[in-house]
């Protein structure tokens, strides 16, 4: 279900249509506003700040083709996934409704299934990637993924590589129990003979406790199957 703050503004005069898709949309978690006209879209563009734009070409005040270019002429809206939902639907039709701005185009009647797939790839593909952590950290340990530095209980400490990739999985999954198996995959690449290779893990460990000092003391043993960073008191 996406987040609340995911917003769409639906402009179609059509009331059917309009309650349709409202309901549809905000039963899958969506927050929905609907206008009637371009005229009115204009104040929601700017007031409300719309996630998408679900957008009628028959519009009683503006053809929706005009329309998009208005969203497309403002800095403010122009990045906008705009889908257009029209009855439509000739081949030409679908053309000149791309070709002026729309990022997809669904006609009327519509399965309700592939209007939330439509509306979900258009934000997918528009939306930016949450980026990674660059900070990891846990109970004492510090680590900056892009310096490719570590700071164990307020000191630096200059770890090899693959160390350093063996903490980065302990500190991203704290007080989980991690198989030998996982931290070889891991840290050592996909496709290992496992069953030549587990004590590989095991001396990677105890060098890594060794640099850590007393933390080092949190990497505790599983038997018979792996390890985990301690975060409990």
């Amino acid at each position: 279900m996406p987040p609340a703050k995911t917003r769409v503004l639906v402009v179609d005069d059509d009331p059917l249509v309009r309650s349709l898709v409202d309901d549809l949309l905000s039963n899958a978690g969506y927050s929905v506003k609907t206008v009637t006209s371009a005229f009115q879209a204009r104040g929601a563009l700017a007031k409300w700040a719309p996630d998408l734009v679900i957008l009628d070409r028959g519009l009683p005040d503006v053809e929706g083709t005009e329309f998009i270019k208005e969203i497309r002429g403002e800095k403010s809206s122009a990045p906008l996934p705009v889908l257009f939902l029209t009855a439509r639907d000739t081949a030409a039709e679908k053309t000149e409704g791309l070709m002026a701005g729309g990022d997809d185009y669904l006609a009327k009647p519509f399965d309700s299934g592939e209007l939330l797939a439509r509306v979900q790839a258009l934000l997918r593909r528009t939306k930016p990637a949450e980026a990674a952590p660059t900070l990891l950290k846990a109970r004492g340990i510090v680590l900056d993924l892009d310096k490719h530095e570590a700071v164990v209980a307020g000191k630096p400490v200059h770890l090899p590589p693959k160390e350093f990739e063996l903490l980065s999985v302990f500190v991203e999954k704290p007080g989980r129990v991690l198989s030998r198996r996982f931290l070889l995959e891991r840290v050592w690449g996909v496709g290992m003979d496992l069953s030549m290779n587990t004590k590989t893990v095991d001396v990677a460990v105890g060098r890594l406790r060794s640099a850590l000092g007393k933390v080092g003391e949190r990497i505790v043993a599983v038997q018979s199957y792996g390890y985990r960073l301690d975060v409990e008191d």
